[in-house]
């Protein structure tokens, strides 16, 4: 009797009674509204046709639309709701878009909308604004 409940007590123990805190998360959801600066929007989000937009807290980014031109990148700023971004495969044209987050501050919910204001590249313009991007829990 006295084995069973030793084996009872390692397997409470090993399944739940840890003093660790849960792993860190990198999952940090925008709030509804007018972003001000580029932390604000920064992570992975997906459009419904499986087009992947990753903003990074260094200014960069990648834009991957797998029935589109493909991987991309550039640079990007973000004030007060205004983006502005740089590609190669656009040369040094700057593209510039109004963004507004909406939805619910969660993975899943909530929606980057970016809209262009002046962008002379079509393709860059066509791909960032043609559906909203969801926030990824990844």
């Amino acid at each position: 009797m006295r084995r069973v409940w030793s084996i009872l007590f390692l397997a409470v123990l090993a399944t739940g009674c840890s003093l660790h805190d849960p792993p860190a998360s990198n999952v940090r959801p925008p709030k509804p509204g007018v972003p001000a600066t580029l932390t604000d929007v920064t992570g992975i989000y997906r459009s419904i046709h499986q087009a992947v937009l990753q903003l990074r807290s260094n200014g960069e980014f990648v834009l991957i639309v797998p029935e589109g031109p493909g991987p991309t990148s550039g640079t990007f700023t973000l004030q007060d709701g205004r983006l502005s971004v740089v590609t190669a495969s656009c040369g040094t044209t700057t593209g510039e878009y109004d963004v507004v987050v909406s939805g619910e501050q969660a993975a899943g919910k909530a929606v980057l909308n970016i809209a262009a204001v002046d962008d002379q590249c079509d393709s860059r313009r066509h791909y960032l604004t043609v559906d909203p991007w969801v926030y990824a829990d990844s």
